[in-house]
């Protein structure tokens, strides 16, 4: 009992700490995207940070403390609401949002336009309003009886203070788990077609004299493309993460829980960490300065980067 409790306490310090480090790169690209031209990317990319920031701060402010003084903080009801945010809600926004942003970077790279069009960014904000939409509707569980049998809610696993499941919670984690997978699938695919016409595109500048705007848009693309690779790989290391700890923890709640817990808060704080690393020397805006023609400048702009 003494061991248990040591390793909770011990993870319940590490998961505030790494999460207030999350909070804050999130909270650092949040404002630095507010500063970028309102393009489609740059809108999607500060929805990510603050789902991002959403689900840091329930690690900061209730999971974290749980763990650190070992024992239950505020009622059980918001146990229930704050572990379908986590686990159902919110745990899809990031994903949602990164299948976005594919498709986006996807018609950019292989129509390669030459212009924005001026709809573009009410449809990224349509967009993104139904997803936010419908992940409060899943956070909060409104409705979801009538899909499912009642008494869905289910506290968070923790050892400590109790744990119970119920058929209809972990229905929905097949389901969820399930979701997540396909929209892997779907990224990674995507991706794989994208990479393609990266490729085509080098082989076919190395055999013309290509200009510097076009060897700037090629390195922007290559650069975004990475971006996105990573932050997809994140997603699914997080599933991974989940199924590996149940199969090697076995029925263990208590491996379980701080196998999750340990890892998932590294997701949120990697994800800003990585969009930090590819944009932070980004000024967001057209540089007129440059030696770059108009068509090529709009279409970096546009070129998306994954988030």
């Amino acid at each position: 009992m003494l061991i248990a409790e040591k390793s909770t306490r011990i993870t319940g310090g590490y998961v505030i700490v790494s999460a207030f480090l999350g909070i804050l790169i999130n909270l650092f690209m949040f404002f630095k995207f507010l500063s970028f031209e309102k393009t489609s990317f740059y809108i999607m990319c500060t929805s990510k940070t603050v789902s991002n920031f959403i689900l840091l701060t329930v690690y900061f402010l209730y999971i974290g403390p749980t763990d650190l003084l070992y024992t239950q903080i505020g009622p059980l009801e918001l146990n229930t609401y704050l572990n379908q945010t986590m686990g159902l809600g919110m745990y899809l926004q990031g994903p949602l949002t990164q299948m976005m942003i594919t498709i986006n970077r996807f018609l950019v790279i292989w129509f390669t336009p030459t212009s924005v069009p001026k709809y573009s960014t009410r449809v990224t904000v349509t967009a993104l309003s139904v997803s936010w939409v419908a992940v409060i509707w899943l956070s909060t569980l409104v409705g979801l009886p009538v899909f499912f049998s009642a008494n869905c809610r289910a506290p968070m696993g923790f050892e400590h203070i109790g744990y119970y499941s119920t058929p209809c919670n972990n229905q929905i984690t097949i389901i969820v788990v399930s979701a997540i997978f396909l929209l892997a699938l779907f990224t990674n695919s995507m991706n794989l077609m994208i990479a393609g016409k990266l490729i085509w595109g080098w082989k076919k500048a190395q055999s013309n004299l290509s200009s510097e705007a076009s060897q700037l848009r090629r390195r922007t693309s290559v650069r975004f493309f990475i971006q996105s690779c990573i932050q997809d790989w994140i997603c699914v290391m997080d599933v991974l993460n989940n199924m590996a700890s149940h199969l090697y923890c076995s029925s263990d709640r208590l491996c379980i829980s701080l196998a999750l817990i340990s890892f998932g808060v590294l997701v949120y704080g990697a994800d800003g960490l990585v969009m930090y690393l590819f944009n932070y020397k980004s000024s967001g805006k057209r540089d007129e300065s440059r030696d770059i023609t108009a068509e090529s400048m709009r279409t970096i702009i546009v070129s998306p980067a994954p988030i």
